[in-house]
């Protein structure tokens, strides 16, 4: 890896690490995978060894929306890094209970942009999946919260997405309204129809799906796909994009592997 030049590495998830010009930009890094048998009731304590081992430096921090597998390590990540985290309300709030200064948060709001470094970046509104257990994951979060938490007190209340500018490079992640770009990060959970239109709005050169692996499994095991019930494979999607985008390359990035952009 080229530290001058813009390169990336899929940190599992939906997380993703930039770099650029000798600064980082973590967007959703999520290490700790808790087991299925936590969901419910008992508390969990976030991972930290695997997160200083896995992103040693951090100068800021986007995060899409208050659900644990985006957020729950990101509190240790800012109070060793020193980042700046920028996030919806439910995410300060997180990051208040577990101590983090409140000047090391900023609250996003859809229309704003931030400089970060060699990072200016968009926000705009995301539309997340609907999923059964909607009304116990969605919403204010629960007064008196206490550490540790549990995985049903990391409530959304908002979710973004963001257009990432950085060395002449568009970068589309978690696409509410698209708009062009070059490379396009998009959840795989989304319909067929839903990639239909978002590939014709955003004609990218590569699109690489994130959010596809079973994250109830330990980091270091074998990836394994979680298709939810009436989804879509890889195998699918990356068919389809083929038909609806010839000119798009489809790339499953490798886990925690750095990828530079020129070289793509």
């Amino acid at each position: 890896m080229q530290p001058d030049r813009l390169s990336f590495r899929w940190l599992g998830v939906q997380g993703l690490e930039l770099r650029c010009d000798g600064r980082t930009l973590a967007i959703d890094p999520f290490f700790t995978r808790p087991s299925p048998g936590f969901f419910l009731f008992r508390r969990v304590q976030p991972d930290h060894a695997l997160s200083r081992r896995h992103l040693e430096r951090c100068d800021a921090i986007l995060v899409t929306h208050s659900h644990y597998d985006h957020v729950m390590d990101v509190p240790e990540i800012a109070v060793r890094t020193g980042a700046t985290v920028y996030g919806s309300a439910n995410v300060g709030q997180i990051l208040a209970i577990s101590g983090i200064p409140a000047h090391q948060f900023h609250e996003i709001a859809p229309g704003e942009q931030l400089s970060l470094g060699p990072f200016v970046v968009e926000i705009f509104a995301n539309h997340h999946v609907s999923l059964p257990i909607d009304p116990f994951i969605n919403g204010p979060l629960k007064p008196s919260l206490q550490l540790p938490l549990r995985l049903l007190d990391y409530r959304m209340d908002r979710s973004f997405g963001f257009w990432i500018q950085a060395q002449g490079v568009r970068l589309l992640f978690c696409p509410g309204p698209a708009r062009p770009a070059d490379l396009l990060f998009a959840g795989a959970w989304r319909s067929l129809s839903d990639f239909g239109s978002l590939l014709a709005a955003t004609r990218p050169r590569l699109f690489l799906p994130v959010h596809w692996d079973n994250f109830f499994r330990p980091l270091d095991a074998p990836l394994r796909e979680l298709v939810p019930p009436g989804g879509h494979s890889l195998s699918r999607l990356e068919r389809f994009v083929h038909t609806a985008s010839p000119t798009t390359k489809f790339c499953v990035p490798e886990l925690l592997k750095w990828v530079c952009v020129d070289e793509l």
